[in-house]
């Protein structure tokens, strides 16, 4: 995303989000942190604790918690969720990077269907089949393989790949030198090798997700991999042949998921978490960073470790870890006290 230029009425914003405008109507020009804030620009106090700053923001205006009572130098609006709303109204100044179009420098297969306001950029490929939907941007060194679908205001950055078959959703955002239904990895040894076993599925990823750059998705074996709606996914992530992630969920980066394992909606994998095989993470269960993730975790559990435990047993178990050095210096002297006893007898 980049900023864009545009002048907007504090009164407009705070209608648009049913909000209510404590104070004297202004222009807004863009947004800003509390500590960065100049004229003409929108920042939010997310609870009391940086009051002190607020009071003495040189912002135009502020988003604070419904009921916080001060004298800002500012208009205000009042909101149950300041940060959500602040969100909300920055989205009105930000704008997709330009896509800048030269046909004569792409490819675009005849048999392709794109809708006339749909942006390819230079050196793309888009090849037979593959139907692009209404404003979707297509960014420079894009490859969309044959029969690819791609969902109306969705977003495709520099260098990425997508194979046969694969299905984007609309108003998702796909990272740069991303790939989307590679080949999975899946091998037999038999007769002292290892045979390749053939991976004919696609990657099916629904509506609202974000990919990160440089992040791997497998296509399925036989069917599909799929990304549920609004799942939101960091750089550098390894999804593997037939998994299944359900919707709202979060993975951050370096996270990786062996194949055929299923994922809740709303669960969150922490950095570098990693997952085997055929198992299941439920709904809105949580993997601490690092851990790696043996058997399958219940909904709403919190594990961590390697191999991955419930969090409260984990604490328990690095409390007792840190006490080891005394407890054995301790266990030392017993045993040398026992030992001197028995050569006294």
């Amino acid at each position: 995303m980049q900023s864009i230029e545009v002048s907007l009425k504090l009164s407009q914003l705070a209608k648009e989000l049913g909000l209510n405008l404590k104070g004297t109507d202004c222009n807004i020009t863009g947004v800003a942190s509390l500590n960065d804030a100049a004229p003409g620009k929108l920042s939010f106090l997310k609870d009391s604790k940086l009051l002190d700053i607020a009071l003495h923001t040189s912002a135009e205006a502020l988003i604070i918690p419904k009921g916080l009572s001060a004298s800002f130098p500012c208009p205000v609006i009042e909101s149950d969720d300041p940060y959500f709303a602040f969100i909300r109204i920055s989205s009105r100044f930000v704008s997709h990077y330009p896509v800048y179009s030269e046909p004569a420098l792409s490819f675009i297969h005849p048999d392709a269907t794109i809708d006339p306001s749909a942006q390819i950029g230079p050196f793309a490929i888009v090849s037979p089949g593959c139907t692009i939907g209404p404003n979707v941007l297509i960014h420079s060194g894009v490859k969309l393989m044959e029969n690819v679908h791609i969902g109306k205001d969705t977003v495709v950055y520099g260098n990425t790949v997508v194979f046969p078959g694969c299905i984007i959703g609309q108003n998702c955002i796909i990272g740069a030198n991303t790939v989307i239904g590679g080949e999975g990895f899946g091998f037999h040894f038999a007769e002292g090798r290892h045979h390749k076993v053939p991976q004919t599925g696609i990657v099916r990823i629904g509506n609202n997700v974000e990919i990160g750059s440089c992040v791997s998705i497998d296509r399925g074996t036989f069917t599909e991999t799929s990304i549920g709606e609004g799942s939101k996914i960091d750089n550098q992530v390894q999804i593997a042949h037939n998994v299944i992630i359900g919707k709202h969920v979060i993975l951050v980066a370096q996270a990786g998921i062996s194949g055929s394992t299923t994922i809740g909606d709303y669960a969150v994998l922490a950095g570098k978490a990693g997952l085997v095989g055929h198992i299941h993470i439920g709904t809105g269960a949580t993997i601490g960073g690092g851990s790696v993730v043996t058997k399958s975790v219940p909904d709403g559990r919190f594990v961590v470790g390697y191999p991955a435990i419930e969090h409260r047993a984990w604490k328990k178990q690095m409390a007792s870890l840190a006490r080891l050095p005394k407890l054995s210096v301790t266990i030392r002297r017993i045993l040398k006290r026992e030992q001197e006893n028995a050569k006294e007898k």
